[in-house]
């Protein structure tokens, strides 16, 4: 069990965005900005948030535990998962889908943090297999932004969802 004392929890506002390239197709970027939790503790971090129908984990309650060289994604509720990323290292771990469970193998390539008290970001690039057999290749970046107020989060939504309209124009 860990030691929770002189952990700090705070409101934030995450920003994920994901992109799965799975062998033979196009890569398939998904983006979510959600509310949730973060924390902080001896250098080590927790971001948590509740799953959307968007994402298509309605209620799934999602945790990344980040550290130094380790990034660790936890999914609970319809569907229980654990998979851990540290670049070099195959993980490999039961995806329960509540009617059946697969292997799933992940082997990170790379594993940032910039992460600090206040929020910050991370992201990892990670190759997948199911069954033991490779799939494809999966990235996330996400970034943590404490909520100060109800004003300061309609600005910091208004913000993000500029950059991504101005990004998807350059992208076009």
């Amino acid at each position: 069990m860990r030691d929770n004392r002189d952990k700090r929890e705070q409101e934030v506002l995450i920003s994920i965005r994901g992109t799965q390239t799975m062998h033979g197709n196009e890569p398939q970027t998904v983006e979510l900005l959600t509310g949730g939790t973060f924390s902080s503790k001896n250098g080590e971090y927790t971001v948590s948030y509740v799953e959307s129908e968007v994402t298509g984990m309605e209620g799934v309650h999602t945790t990344f535990e980040v550290e130094k060289d380790r990034i660790t994604l936890r999914r609970e509720g319809s569907l229980d998962s654990t998979m851990v990323f540290e670049v070099g290292k195959l993980n490999e771990s039961l995806y329960d889908m509540g009617f059946g469970a697969l292997l799933v193998g992940v082997q990170a390539s790379h594993v940032e943090s910039d992460l600090h008290e206040d929020g910050g970001s991370f992201s990892f690039d990670y190759a997948v297999q199911i069954e033991q057999e490779p799939v494809g290749i999966n990235r996330y970046e996400v970034s943590v932004k404490p909520k100060k107020n109800r004003s300061s989060l309609i600005d910091t939504e208004t913000t993000l969802l500029e950059q991504l309209s101005e990004r998807d124009k350059t992208v076009s």
